[in-house]
């Protein structure tokens, strides 16, 4: 039997436009859009929403709860730079670099490019970062942690 000590729970999805636009007008639903027996569906949730624009980007964040939450609203690029306002994961924990498991990213960062609809649910202590947003690029991005 193998036992994998290094499972770092990462929720990805593709909102469709209507429940975007759903979302955008009630962070409430946000619960709501997690997958059936994840632990965050019966917590309760702060969000903001923040605006990337041309120039922003942020070191090292951490959620202030047991989850984290990343909705990107909207976004306007005129380009197709998948790297710009990108928001890349990083596993803190100590020997997590030294580790490469077969389809495990932990180790090395796990970069989400940031297109409308993306929503990221990441456990709080997860460290991620927003790669720098080109200058004629903007984000629109509910950010949300769990209580």
């Amino acid at each position: 039997m193998i036992t994998s000590l290094w499972e770092s729970p990462v929720h990805t999805a593709q909102l469709a436009s209507d429940v975007l636009a759903r979302v955008a007008a009630d962070s409430g639903l946000l619960p709501s859009l997690l997958p059936t027996g994840h632990p965050g569906r019966d917590l309760t949730w702060t969000s903001r929403t923040e605006q990337w624009k041309g120039g922003f980007h942020a070191g090292l964040r951490h959620g202030t709860g047991a989850w984290c939450a990343l909705i990107v609203l909207g976004a306007r690029t005129s380009h197709v730079e998948t790297l710009s306002g990108a928001v890349v994961l990083h596993d803190p924990r100590a020997g997590a670099a030294n580790v490469g498991l077969p389809g495990l990213p932990w180790g090395r960062p796990l970069t989400l490019t940031t297109r409308p609809g993306l929503l990221a649910v990441v456990p709080g202590w997860l460290g991620w970062q927003v790669a720098p947003v080109r200058a004629d690029d903007e984000r629109t991005v509910l950010t949300a942690d769990s209580a």
